[in-house]
């Protein structure tokens, strides 16, 4: 409160001439006569300003015995002392109501001392306006913009620490701000990329087919055209060290809208996916393999503790050298087969088992019965904790250990070669990019093609590679030519012909003889080379083929293929270093398709992992009805980490639960395993789904510190139908009963395993009986020919008015109205509920 001096140049008044002046004024005033102050005047205004009471007659400190001690009375007596008048500028003052209730005000006023007639202050004129709604407003503001800075602050804070790169574009596109993590994705500092625009010079971006990317195209331009959010444009672009193209996935959302309706910014949030496309083609096979790989019993499953083996299959049995009665009478078991070196390494897998109920798979060796080294990939899962009881899935790794050796002769072969071949750089070089592409590439058609497109036209003219097909014929499934139109000639090539390539040597024999071939027409005329009439000799004669030389392929000793390199015209035929440098190239490419096959026999345990933590059998409950589905992509090698899971909790509450970890390999279907554990032992501890979450993700954090995951987590109160979620960046369930069915959106949060620490929203829905859920993964919903919103409004479309009687149902609706018959780029795993 703040009071200064008033000047004094208003002349005492006579009480009645005031009285009649100053009753009807809006302003509080009242006249105080006396060294006691009594009232002799009050208006109506200042009767209300303090809590409508009557106060003429009677002294202030009587009248309004609640303000003794809040220094009001005793400036009354100094104005009345001094003659001087005073101002208080909102001053708070407590009084009381009619109703007893003390009221806190806030007012500007004014004593103002009146004279009598010798000139000495005999009264004192009070003038008091309420500004408590001012003054409280003004506090309001005040707290508002400490909790403004304070949100700024937190915003800022959020801005640099975010893993995702997010970058600020102004109305014209312009870049204004840009986050770390988006300067680390694009290779350069962040301040260097304010002032950049999609529209300007710099701007250079390709699409997934390697068509360029205009820059009006990008997300952030199309946002400030047409208002809306552009979500995941897949872009490549040069990072700005290492010159390497990375592609990023983008979103844009537009922000501070103006009176035209459009953004004046949009912000673009983008994650680096370059690691995804590159490992989506090497899995791209996998799928196919699968199936055939189970039945074929070439992975071992074994049922143990940590001292015997209870059952094992036959691919085991084979690997060790057991048979089954051996098994039947106990002989077989771990710490006889387990060398004294690799003892740690099971002990740190059963100290595994028993915390998370899963391993990691790691490699180690067994012993054979009789007595030599079985190299082994194995994974293993809980079964029964009284006493601890896994099943193991074990991989031979012995194959691959004999090409890891092939591959490091061959290595030793290439560089003797290359020291005796200095003269011969350029074919030295063709060497090294084959070994290159067969140790990157795990597509067999694709390494192949890559091979004869090395070849050709570096060593000859053209090139192809034959295979055994399934009913023991040979074809041509790759091919390489400098003249392209010629290119059907040695597509359409096959044994069946009965291809002469020398005198005596069909393609036949050529496969199955044990070193490469050298053909040269100097030995022989074009009439007997190749048998007249036959199908090689016209592609021969098309292709004006002076030399020919053809290599064998084997992969695990077993011949396989046939490689042809040809030279045609004037070029100088080959010779027998040529010979030598083809039959190089050759073993490396058997080395590649040994690789090829390894690396499809090492993805079957990624999916045997997968499958064996997922629920046997789903909980029968009164008035609960629930089905599943989990359908594999149907393109490609990969193995997903989507799982579900359901589990009653107590004898009315049932936990939901849907999650996908990210990866496609043996790693993710594992992590998928331990996520798993983690959150179903903190369900049972904890009711509380977002305090479930939360633990789960601190624990993900500290013990799977590379992996990521999406969980939807629920309670469903059986009686009550009232189901209690939290969600950790999972696509929302659909909550479905009369009327158009509802995505459960309310209670999002951040991936397990994004941050150290983190908090959920849970929310509440009551489900109707009869009624439902459907969970799911991305897979049901995302698709190359749609986006994450168009799949969810396709789901929304396809559940209304729906006429499912069962939670099977709702599966069969679901994979109907969205997932193509034939072929599906990712897994779909479904978990539906029906209250009955």
């Amino acid at each position: 409160m703040s009071l200064v001096p008033v000047s004094n140049n208003r002349p005492g008044v006579g009480l009645e001439l005031m009285r009649e002046l100053l009753s009807e004024l809006p302003t509080a005033v009242a006249y105080l006569s006396g060294p006691d102050h009594r009232f002799e005047f009050a208006n109506e205004a200042y009767r209300q300003l303090v809590g409508g009471r009557h106060v003429e007659g009677r002294p202030i400190r009587g009248a309004l015995p609640e303000v003794q001690g809040q220094g009001y009375f005793e400036l009354l007596d100094q104005v009345l002392r001094t003659g001087e008048p005073y101002r208080g500028s909102e001053a708070r003052v407590v009084v009381v109501d009619s109703a007893g209730t003390p009221n806190e005000l806030f007012v500007d006023f004014v004593y103002q001392p009146v004279r009598g007639a010798g000139g000495t202050p005999v009264g004192v004129l009070v003038q008091a306006a309420d500004v408590t709604d001012h003054v409280r407003g003004k506090q309001r503001l005040e707290q508002l913009t400490v909790q403004l800075r304070e949100t700024q602050e937190r915003y800022q804070s959020l801005f640099r620490t975010m893993l995702q790169g997010v970058v600020y574009h102004g109305p014209e596109g312009v870049i204004t701000a840009a986050n770390p993590a988006a300067g680390q994705m694009l290779g350069v500092d962040p301040e260097q990329l304010v002032g950049l625009s999609p529209s300007g010079e710099s701007w250079n971006a390709v699409r997934e087919d390697g068509r360029p990317f205009p820059g009006a195209e990008h997300p952030a331009m199309v946002a400030l055209r047409t208002g809306t959010t552009v979500r995941a444009r897949v872009m490549g672009v040069r990072h700005g060290r290492t010159g390497e193209r990375r592609w990023l996935s983008v979103t844009a959302v537009p922000d501070s809208f103006g009176p035209d309706g459009l953004p004046r910014r949009v912000y673009a949030m983008f994650d680096d996916v370059t690691r995804e496309k590159r490992t989506a083609a090497a899995l791209r096979e996998r799928d196919q393999l699968i199936g055939r790989l189970r039945d074929a019993d070439v992975l071992g499953i074994v049922t143990a503790d940590e001292t015997r083996i209870f059952d094992a299959n036959s691919a085991f049995l084979r690997m060790v050298g057991y048979t089954p009665e051996d098994l039947a009478a106990g002989h077989i078991r771990w710490p006889e087969m387990t060398p004294a070196e690799w003892v740690p390494a099971d002990a740190d897998a059963i100290e595994q088992l028993r915390a998370t109920g899963s391993c990691r798979p790691f490699e180690k060796e067994l012993l054979h019965a009789d007595g030599h080294r079985v190299p082994i990939l194995l994974g293993a899962a809980v079964i029964g904790h009284e006493p601890l009881q896994w099943i193991t899935f074990v991989l031979d790794q012995s194959e691959r250990r004999a090409a890891e050796a092939e591959r490091t002769r061959l290595h030793a072969a290439a560089e003797a070669a290359r020291a005796q071949a200095e003269r011969v750089e350029e074919r030295l070089s063709l060497l090294l990019r084959a070994g290159a592409v067969v140790a990157a590439t795990h597509d067999r058609r694709q390494m192949l093609q890559h091979a004869t497109g090395l070849v050709v036209p570096a060593l000859g003219d053209f090139s192809a590679v034959v295979l055994a097909d399934p009913g023991g014929g040979l074809a041509v499934v790759a091919a390489e030519l400098v003249q392209p139109e010629c290119r059907p000639l040695l597509e359409g090539l096959g044994v069946r012909d009965e291809c002469v390539v020398g005198p005596g040597v069909t393609l036949e024999t050529a496969f199955a003889a044990p070193t490469g071939q050298l053909l040269r027409p100097q030995e022989a005329p074009l009439g007997a080379w190749v048998s007249p009439g036959t199908r090689l000799a016209g592609v021969l004669e098309g292709l004006s083929a002076n030399s020919l030389i053809t290599v064998p392929l084997t992969s695990h000793a077993k011949r396989v293929g046939l490689l042809l390199v040809g030279r045609s015209g004037d070029r100088t035929p080959f010779a027998g270093n040529d010979l030598e440098v083809v039959e190089e190239l050759g073993r490396r490419l058997s080395a590649g398709l040994a690789n090829v096959e390894g690396f499809a026999r090492d993805h079957s345990v990624a999916e045997t992992l997968q499958r064996a933590v997922l629920p046997g059998a789903l909980p029968r409950l009164p008035g609960l009805d629930l089905a599943v589905r989990y359908l594999p992509a149907t393109e490609g090698a990969k193995v997903g980490g989507d799982w579900y899971d359901a589990f009653p909790v107590d004898e009315n509450r049932l936990a939901l639960v849907i999650g996908d970890v990210v990866g496609h390999d043996i790693g993710s279907a594992s992590a998928m395993g331990q996520v798993r554990n983690a959150l179903r032992a903190y369900a049972v501890d904890d009711s509380d789904p977002s305090t479930v979450l939360a633990r789960t993700n601190s624990a993900v954090r500290r013990l799977l510190p590379d992996t990521l995951a999406t969980v939807f987590y629920a309670r469903l109160d059986l009686r009550t139908g009232q189901l209690t979620y939290a969600n950790a960046g999972h696509p929302p369930p659909l909550a479905i009963g009369a009327g158009v069915p509802t995505l459960l959106d309310s209670a999002g949060g951040l991936v397990l395993g994004a941050v150290p620490s983190t908090e959920y929203a849970w929310a509440e829905r009551t489900l109707t009986r009869p009624g439902g859920l459907l969970l799911y993964s991305d897979g049901l919903i995302e698709n190359r020919s749609q986006s994450l919103d168009e799949g969810l409004s396709a789901l929304v479309s396809a559940m209304t008015d729906s006429t499912a009687d069962t939670a099977d149902d709702l599966c069969r609706i679901a994979e109907q109205e969205l997932l193509d018959e034939s072929t599906r780029a990712d897994d779909v795993c479904m978990l539906a509920v029906r209250l009955t």
